[in-house]
Parts: C-alpha cells; structure tokens; sequence
C-alpha cells in the first residue's frame, strides 16, 4: 500500500463493490500506471464505475487522492524513454523456442523528439509561471507606491521659477555680484 495516497475515509462497503481496501488498490495501481481503465481493470472494476464513485459527494477524498495519485504517474514513462534513448531498445531473437541472439536497436527518433518536446513543454510553462509571478509582485509593489511624478501645471512651474530667480537675485545681491 502506498504512503503517497491519503486514505479514503473509513465507508460501508456499498453494494457496488467499491470497498475503501478497493479504493486505495485503485488508487495505488492509478498512481503507477497513469491510467483509470488500466487500474479499475486491476482491481476487478470499470472505468465508468470509477468515474462514478470520483463523481459521489462522499466521495470527495477519493477524488482528491485520484488526482494526486495522477499528478504523480508517469514517472515511470520518463525512467524509460531515458532508458531507451541511452541504451537503445533490446530485440530478442528467437528460433523453435530458443533464444539466438539479442541485439540493441538504437532509439527510435520519434521517441527522442517526444521526450525533447516535452521537456521544451515544461521549461515553457516553468518560464510562464515564473514571468506570472514576478508580474503578480509587481504589481503588488505598484499598488503600494503613491502615484507616479506628475508634471505641475504652467502656472505653478511659472510661478516657482519666478521665486527661485528672486532668491537668486537677493543672494547675488547679499554677495555683491
């Protein structure tokens, strides 16, 4: 049983077979596999009813060790792309039975592109949740600092001129110049 998955709440056995020791084997074999179909089959169950039993309002638990145990699948896949990118793919020949030769077949390109692309995917969406937060604090910061410098209307620039040119005058005056 996996300590990755938070258990379901304790429940009655319900007449569809979704038993909480059910639930977590689901749940447990969702978080390997990757996939609902693949892990209701496991555990001697549909898809549909899985859906069902995420879609119950007891059911809010289960929903959320579903997607937890989704956001953590498919680690396994990048362990073997990398795998099969570096040591290729293992060909295994047979004749009446009898294993004859095992080769190594390179990577299959499409394999490398695939891997490339995503991890280009999510260096990408790292890049975009970065900039939205560095924007978000900026704005913060702006929210926060009083307004801008604006410029004093022809008047009062006109009239602040005209006393700081006084001050001078009488300064001048005060030093002889």
């Amino acid at each position: 049983m996996s300590t990755d998955n938070p258990q379901p709440p304790a429940r009655q056995p319900q007449h569809n077979g979704w038993t909480p020791e059910r639930q977590q084997r689901f749940l447990d074999h969702l978080a390997d596999v990757g996939s609902v179909a693949a892990a209701a089959r496991a555990v001697g169950m549909t898809r549909q009813s899985a859906y069902w039993v995420r879609r119950q309002p007891w059911a809010a638990a289960f929903a959320s060790s579903w997607d937890a145990a989704l956001a953590g699948a498919g680690g396994w896949i990048e362990q073997l792309v990398m795998d099969r990118i570096v040591d290729g793919e293992e060909e295994v020949i047979e004749r009446e039975g009898c294993i004859v030769e095992v080769r190594r077949r390179p990577c299959d390109v499409r394999l490398l592109l695939f891997h490339l692309k995503r991890q280009e995917d999510r260096r990408s969406a790292r890049a975009a949740l970065e900039q939205a937060v560095v924007l978000r604090r900026l704005d913060r910061q702006a929210a926060t600092v009083p307004a801008a410098y604006t410029r004093p209307d022809a008047s009062k620039a006109s009239k602040l001129r005209e006393d700081i040119l006084a001050m001078h005058r009488q300064e001048s005056a005060k030093h002889g110049r």
